[in-house]
C-alpha cells in the first residue's frame, strides 16, 4: 500500500532523478536530471509542495508534478495547473499508485483556488480515464519562404534580451490578453519557458521570435498589433529563412490569428486537427467558480453583440452544484436559461473549443429552454466557439 503525499524539499533530487529515467533517453539523462533540479531550486512555478508522489517500501514510487501558471481565457487571467510529468518507477507501474495521487492532487489543487488542470498528451488515455476532455485542436500554419516579398524597409533589429525582455513581456501580455489558451508572462517565466524561441526580432509595433530546427524555421511566438505589422512579420520571418537557407516555415498558429490572416495573402497553408483523445487536455476542478471570473468577458460578449438589451438570468448546474448569474444586468429584455452539464463540458464551453449548439447537442436535456426561440444563438453569443491555442513557447 502506498502513502500519497506532497514532495518535500529534501526529495527533489529524487523526483528529478525519476523523470529523468522515465521520460528521458540515455544520453538525455544528465542533461534534463541538471535542469530538472535547477528547477526545483530556482523556478517560482515549479514548487515542491504542487508535487505529489506515492511513497512504497520507503521509497517514491510514482510522483506528479503540477506547475502554478495562470492563463488567458476569454481574455481573464485564470489560476490553473499545468500538467508536467507524471513518472513512475517502471517495477511500481501499473499498480493504481498514478490514479491514487492523480485523485488526491486534484482534490488539493481545488482547495488551493485552481480552476483547471491543462497538458499536452500524446495519447492521453491516463486523464481520459480520469475524466480529461480536449480543450483545443491543433492548429498549424506552413508556408514558403520563397512565395514572400522582401520589406521595402526592414523596421526590425535583434533584441537584446538584459534590454528588451520588459517590454517583451509587456508587448506579449498585451497582444494575448483577448486570448484564449497563451499563459500569462511574467519576466521571471522567461528563462524556465524550455521552447522559448531562438532568435527574437522586435520593432517598435511589436516582435517576432522563432528556431531555426533542421529544414525548417519554426515560428513561436508573434506578438504585435495591427495589419502592417502582421504583413511585415511575415515578410521577416520569409527574410529569416532565406537568410538560413531553408524554404520551409511553420508554426503552431490558430487560423483567426491576425499572422495567419497576413499570411494567407502568400498562400499560406492552415490545418486544424481535433483530436478526442489526445493534444492539449484538460479537467476541470471548480468550474462554477471558473465561469463566475469569466463575467466581465461574458457581459462585454453580450452588450458588444445584437443581443446588447438582453438581461440574462443564467443557472448553472454541475453535478449537485449551483450558481446564476446576471449576465449584462444592464439589459432591459430579461431572458433566463438553465444549464445542467458535466463539469468539463462547462469548461470546453468557456474555453470556446466546441459551441454552446454542440454542447447541448452531447447533452440531451442540458438546457429545456434552448430551442426555444433564438436561445440557441444568444448561448453561443455567450459562449462563443473559437480556437484556444497556445503558443509553442508556452508549452511545458
Amino acid at each position: 500500500m502506498a502513502i500519497v503525499r506532497t514532495l518535500r524539499a529534501d526529495e527533489t533530487d529524487a523526483a528529478a532523478d525519476l523523470t529523468a529515467r522515465v521520460f528521458g533517453r540515455p544520453e538525455e539523462y544528465a542533461d534534463m536530471s541538471a535542469l530538472l533540479r535547477a528547477a526545483y531550486e530556482g523556478c517560482p512555478f515549479m514548487r515542491p509542495e504542487m508535487c505529489w508522489v506515492a511513497e512504497a517500501g520507503g521509497r517514491i514510487v510514482v510522483k506528479w508534478q503540477l506547475l502554478d501558471f495562470e492563463m488567458w481565457i476569454a481574455g481573464t487571467p485564470i489560476r490553473m495547473g499545468g500538467v508536467q510529468a507524471l513518472a513512475a518507477e517502471p517495477d511500481e507501474n501499473h499498480k493504481g499508485y498514478a490514479k491514487e495521487v492523480a485523485l488526491v492532487a486534484l482534490s488539493e489543487l481545488r482547495e488551493m483556488d485552481i480552476d483547471l488542470v491543462l497538458g499536452f498528451a500524446q495519447r492521453g488515455a491516463f486523464y481520459r480515464k480520469l475524466g480529461a476532455v480536449v480543450l483545443g485542436a491543433e492548429h498549424e500554419v506552413e508556408f514558403d519562404a520563397r512565395g514572400i516579398p522582401p520589406l521595402a524597409e526592414d523596421p526590425f533589429r535583434e533584441w537584446n534580451e538584459a534590454e528588451d525582455l520588459p517590454s517583451i513581456i509587456a508587448t506579449y501580455n498585451q497582444s494575448n490578453a483577448h486570448s484564449t489558451g497563451p499563459l500569462v508572462r511574467h519576466e521571471a517565466l522567461w528563462p524556465w519557458l524550455v521552447r522559448r524561441p531562438r532568435t527574437v526580432h522586435l520593432c517598435e509595433a511589436g516582435y517576432i521570435g522563432v528556431t531555426l530546427a533542421g529544414s525548417r524555421l519554426e515560428i513561436r511566438e508573434v506578438c504585435g498589433q495591427g495589419v502592417a505589422f502582421h504583413d511585415a512579420a511575415v515578410r521577416k520571418i520569409a527574410a529569416l529563412a532565406r537568410d538560413a537557407g531553408v524554404r520551409r516555415i511553420w508554426g503552431n498558429i490558430a487560423p483567426d490569428h491576425p499572422f495567419t490572416t497576413a499570411a494567407a495573402a502568400y498562400q499560406v497553408q492552415v490545418q486544424s486537427t481535433y483530436s478526442h483523445k489526445s493534444g492539449c487536455m484538460g479537467l476541470a476542478l471548480a468550474p462554477l467558480r471558473l465561469v463566475a471570473r469569466l463575467r466581465e468577458a461574458l457581459d462585454a460578449r453580450l452588450a458588444a453583440s445584437r443581443y446588447h438589451d438582453v438581461h440574462l438570468d443564467l443557472g448553472l448546474e454541475v453535478e449537485g452544484d449551483h450558481a446564476r448569474m446576471a449576465v449584462n444586468p444592464g439589459g432591459r429584455e430579461g431572458r433566463k436559461l438553465d444549464l445542467h452539464l458535466p463539469g468539463n463540458s462547462l469548461l470546453q464551453l468557456a474555453m470556446g473549443h466546441i459551441s454552446a449548439e454542440q454542447t447541448l447537442l452531447a447533452n440531451p436535456g442540458a438546457c429545456p429552454e434552448a430551442g426555444e426561440g433564438d436561445n440557441f444563438a444568444l448561448l453561443d453569443t455567450v459562449f462563443p466557439a473559437g480556437h484556444p491555442f497556445m503558443w509553442r513557447s508556452d508549452r511545458y
